[in-house]
């Protein structure tokens, strides 16, 4: 679909100097190398986790838009350092399956997801990080098929898949007998309801991305991002342009509002995995009640896709 770009009047100016600034980025650091840097923090201790303190922020829903088991939520949000949207696909459980779609280079999000071309309603969103070369990081296996191996670089967290079903599970020790789909990513951010970005993660701001479990089961794929990341928009996509590497929030900001209660505008994650945000962040959602999607400035490696084949 083609954009329209936004008219003067409805983006924030920027200065010469943060123009200069986003494009020496471009020139200095690979999509792998920016992606990485934001993303690839210290292990967090999933061992022992400390408990999150409140998210800080304002949070309010402008779109809640349902078609059967997929719900989709933009909420505005405001907290320190950052003002922007959270886009929440919410799958529920019965009749659900979740896909790893590979790719064999870094791809746009809607590009991959076209070559499977799920019926509606569906969900996908960006996966694990790549590597300067262009190749993943971490574990992918798709249909039974491991298409990369785990790698100590690939991240802390696994989503482990199995039919409908889905859980995170440490990247150390993990063989994955049975589990169809799996993709390694950086990092577990929300284990057993607690964030477990400890206080020595980098404070460094990115849109970012995640898959969040809850308790009741259902599924929900988010992305976060700053006002001044979006280069155009219209009713059905958002664009995001080279500041999604340097605006939005922190990692600890975005654990606090995927595990915050729902009645705060929080997911109320049982357990998150982060996914490669930056210039990476994407998510296409299609329902016959709304279609939207959030288009990365650069491209993604894989993808994971959540549908209902049987209707």
């Amino acid at each position: 679909m083609t954009t329209r770009p936004r008219s003067t009047a409805g983006v924030r100016t920027r200065t010469v100097h943060a123009l200069a600034s986003a494009l020496a980025s471009w020139a200095l650091a690979s999509c792998a190398l920016a992606s990485c840097a934001l993303g690839c923090e210290p292990d967090p201790a999933p061992t022992a986790p400390e408990p999150a303190p409140p998210t800080g922020a304002t949070v309010e829903e402008v779109v809640s838009a349902s078609q059967g088991p997929l719900t989709l939520s933009v909420r505005n949000v405001a907290q320190d350092g950052w003002s922007g949207r959270l886009v929440v696909a919410t799958l529920a459980a019965e009749g659900r399956a979740l896909r790893v779609l590979p790719s064999p280079r870094p791809t746009p999000l809607s590009e991959i997801v076209a070559g499977v071309s799920p019926r509606q309603p569906f969900a996908a969103i960006c996966g694990g990080f790549y590597d300067p070369s262009g190749a993943p990081m971490g574990l992918v296996r798709a249909g039974g098929v491991e298409h990369h191996a785990l790698g100590e670089r690939g991240g802390s967290g696994v989503l482990a898949i199995t039919g409908g079903g889905a859980r995170v599970e440490p990247a150390t020790g993990f063989e994955g007998a049975g589990v169809t789909d799996a993709l390694q990513s950086i990092d577990r951010l929300v284990v057993r309801g607690e964030s477990v970005v400890g206080a020595g993660a980098s404070d460094r701001r990115a849109a970012r991305s995640a898959i969040a479990l809850g308790e009741d089961g259902a599924v929900h794929l988010a992305v976060a991002f700053d006002e001044r990341a979006v280069v155009a928009e219209d009713a059905a996509v958002i664009t995001l342009g080279p500041g999604s590497a340097q605006t939005g929030p922190t990692l600890a900001q975005w654990a606090a509002l995927l595990r915050a209660d729902p009645a705060e505008g929080g997911l109320g994650a049982r357990d998150a995995l982060g996914l490669d945000g930056g210039f990476s962040t994407s998510l296409v959602v299609k329902s016959d009640a709304r279609a939207l999607s959030v288009i990365a400035a650069r491209a993604t490696i894989n993808a994971i896709l959540v549908a209902y084949p049987d209707g």
